[in-house]
């Protein structure tokens, strides 16, 4: 899967890569919609639906399409279509099971490393959200993103950011089921303040134990919201 990294002013566009040509600007439209939600998984994308939604022509769609299987958003079934590909439970552990071990290891890092702006920066990210209003979920995940993305560049290992990066991309979808269960966003921003503390103290084993805390809490809450959901959301 590509890396598309966040603009640090906050976009609430999942993807804030600078795009020139129609083809890009679709593609990215189409990728930001299925990793809001607005197409769920499996669900069968009708090219002349598409062409009415965005605006344009057959082509620059099916170059989006095209593109997009190659980042594993789509699934192409000769002569049947285009399909949002299917998460797996499978899938949901091994992405969680890799974030355990590398924003673990990145806020430990961080908490010896992290700057004054760093935190400052962190401390500005108080986003809230609405149960149900897509707006107020762009611009919550926008923050929530940019929040783990700063701590692993606070580490000074671009690889590092790079991998956080790219996992923060697949998780979108996912967090999304995270806030249908929620009222409001208290638990995820008192997750945010337990890692400030952590990070204010230099303490990394804290800063450590409360990421750990934060990603059991949003792996949970997911698979609740699965099950809640069940065939719905056609896992």
């Amino acid at each position: 899967m590509l890396i598309y990294q966040m603009d640090q002013s906050i976009s609430t566009e999942v993807s804030a890569t600078p795009v020139d040509s129609l083809n890009e600007r679709i593609c990215q439209r189409i990728r930001n919609d299925i990793l809001l939600g607005v197409y769920h998984p499996g669900e069968k994308l009708d090219v002349n639906k598409l062409v009415s939604e965005y605006g344009v022509s057959r082509t620059p769609i099916r170059d989006a399409l095209n593109v997009l299987q190659r980042e594993g958003l789509i699934e192409i079934l000769p002569r049947i279509g285009y399909f949002v590909s299917r998460i797996t439970i499978k899938d949901i552990e091994d992405v969680f099971q890799l974030r355990l071990i590398v924003e673990t290891a990145s806020a430990e890092l961080a908490a010896q490393l992290i700057t004054d702006e760093d935190l400052s920066y962190l401390e500005s990210l108080t986003s809230r959200y609405i149960v149900g209003d897509v707006q107020s979920y762009k611009k919550f995940l926008a923050e929530n993103r940019m929040f783990h993305y700063r701590i692993a560049l606070a580490t000074g290992n671009r690889r590092i950011a790079e991998v956080v990066d790219n996992l923060l991309n697949q998780m979108y979808r996912l967090l999304i089921l995270r806030l249908d269960l929620r009222e409001n966003a208290d638990e995820m921003l008192t997750e945010h303040h337990k890692l400030l503390e952590a990070f204010r103290h230099r303490d990394a084993a804290a800063a450590r134990l409360a990421m750990q805390e934060a990603l059991q809490n949003a792996r949970a809450a997911v698979m609740q919201s699965i099950l809640n959901k069940g065939k719905e959301w056609s896992l």
